[in-house]
């Protein structure tokens, strides 16, 4: 079956895309030779849908939207109610399989720091390609992703990931091999912060213990850091977690990457009030205060970005039936971490990691970096 190739957003120049794909298709060479660290997750997803009902013969009738799901739960209230799940498939999953998996794909050689399996490494994750080095500390937690047209519902069993700090990265992997590729690589990715109980524990030894190792003087390192939905933390965990935040962007350029919803806990963390901004109002909000590099705020229609010269608003490319959610903004951070590394300014890398996203929820995968230069020639000539 034919995939409608998305129309390219009215706000973004034809031009501007056809200028991406060159240049992409021209330094794509460039993304074999840098290298990415990336920790410190590692989840089984098992992906469903909600059967809303059944008719004999029939296709299931499935729940279209979280809205939809919602209510019919609500409506149950007083009463006991059961909901059949239809499994659309079991991958890998948490934030730095599904991002690393996506930045291997488009040429990046990335460092896997997470729980992947120990002693033994699953085999869901012999699915990365070959330049995704893997290094594991514990067993992979498990999540039940309910996925819906508007977005998805993440139910998450964390399992040894709660009690595996820093101490223990450091007795099963080795403080010598996490400092070698710490050095050797040109951007590091620390994620998943929110939904993992021992990140700051985690957080604080890699500062202490790898990057405070390096001097006291701004390195020549990019730290991207995505927090992941911090609505369970508390504001004085969140707080302490934007800290260490500002506390690397003293030794190195810090990226700060947030969904709208995450956008919205942390700009009422800052201002101590609840805001109704756009992304755009809160990204902008966010980074005149935090005082790093650059901001990213990204949602399924929309994203922005933020830095000391430029503020860029693009809408997405958008999919409106998407055969896949779950993953689609780690792999807008790929794609922006891609363009990171491509020294691509701020307009290009927006487009970029709207593109990689844009793909991956269209055909159910990440991309290669000929696919992406591909799709942005067939979006610009679908006007």
């Amino acid at each position: 079956m034919n995939i409608k190739v998305p129309d390219l957003p009215a706000d973004i120049p034809t031009i501007k895309v056809i200028e991406l794909a060159d240049n992409l298709a021209k330094k794509s060479v460039l993304l074999e030779h840098k290298t990415v660290a990336a920790g410190f997750d590692g989840f089984i997803d098992t992906l469903v849908k909600v059967i809303k009902m059944k008719e004999a013969e029939q296709p299931p009738s499935i729940f279209s939207t979280i809205g939809e799901f919602g209510q019919y739960i609500v409506d149950k209230k007083g009463a006991s109610l059961s909901l059949e799940m239809e499994e659309q498939s079991v991958k890998l999953g948490g934030n730095m399989p599904i991002m690393a998996n996506a930045m291997g794909q488009l040429g990046v050689t990335v460092h896997c720091i997470g729980a992947l399996g120990y002693p033994h490494q699953h085999p869901i994750f012999e699915i990365f390609p070959s330049n995704c080095k893997r290094y594991s500390f514990a067993n992979p937690g498990h999540t039940t992703a309910f996925e819906f047209s508007d977005g998805k519902i993440m139910m998450g069993n964390m399992g040894e990931l709660n009690k595996s700090g820093w101490q223990v990265i450091k007795e099963r992997i080795g403080l010598n091999q996490i400092a070698a590729v710490y050095k050797q690589s040109d951007l590091v990715c620390m994620l998943n912060w929110s939904e993992i109980d021992a990140s700051t524990n985690i957080w604080k030894g890699f500062i202490t213990e790898v990057v405070n190792i390096q001097g006291n003087q701004r390195n020549n390192k990019s730290v991207f850091f995505d927090l992941a939905d911090c609505s369970k933390r508390s504001d004085k965990k969140i707080e302490e977690a934007i800290g260490l935040v500002q506390e690397f962007a003293k030794h190195t350029k810090v990226i700060l990457s947030l969904n709208r919803n995450e956008a919205g806990i942390i700009h009422r963390i800052l201002f101590g009030q609840v805001s109704d901004k756009t992304i755009a109002g809160l990204g902008e909000a966010i980074f005149s205060k935090m005082g790093i590099d650059i901001i990213v705020v990204h949602a399924a229609k929309e994203a922005a970005v933020f830095n000391a010269g430029h503020s860029v608003y693009y809408k997405s490319f958008y999919i409106p039936n998407p055969k896949i959610s779950t993953g689609a903004g780690d792999n807008f951070n790929a794609g922006f971490c891609a363009a990171v590394l491509l020294q691509l300014p701020a307009d290009q890398s927006l487009i970029l990691a709207n593109a990689v996203s844009g793909y991956y929820v269209r055909e159910g995968r990440s991309a290669t970096l000929p696919e992406i230069v591909s799709f942005l020639h067939q979006c610009s000539n679908a006007l």
